[in-house]
């Protein structure tokens, strides 16, 4: 399958957004980094599912890494899975630390990333983390 690049820059830019608004604990930039509805299968087919903009996805990401530690997060690597008009399937290879940089652990999430009325954002992801 080929990559349209267009589509891949736009979505690393969206899963780069994502990560900065988290690792600034900016909650309007979450929510302006995802589709709605959004929806995440963790380990064990857990399923965590926002069905519009007015709940807190930054929440839940901070209850869930509270004991661990976590500082920030940093992306290693982006791959285009996929692409097709309006929509995006990325993998993203990142790692959690701790303010002193220690490693929390590495990661890996696919990221579904569409476009919806003009704006591009996660739908959904799936991954190996919190």
């Amino acid at each position: 399958m080929e990559i349209d690049q267009e589509i891949e820059k736009t979505a690393f830019d969206v899963v780069r957004r994502y990560i900065a608004a988290i690792n600034a604990g900016d909650e309007e930039g979450v929510r302006d980094a995802f589709n709605f509805p959004h929806f995440r299968i963790g380990l064990g087919g857990r399923v965590i599912h926002y069905p519009d903009a007015s709940t807190n996805p930054l929440a839940n990401f901070r209850e869930k890494t509270l004991t661990d530690g976590w500082h920030h997060s940093e992306v290693d690597k982006l791959e285009a899975l996929a692409t097709f008009p309006g929509k995006a399937h990325i993998g993203v290879h990142f790692r959690r630390l701790r303010e002193d940089g220690s490693e929390i652990g590495a990661y890996y999430s696919l990221y579904i990333i569409t476009e919806v009325d003009g704006h591009w954002g996660i739908q959904g992801g799936s991954g190996t983390g919190t």
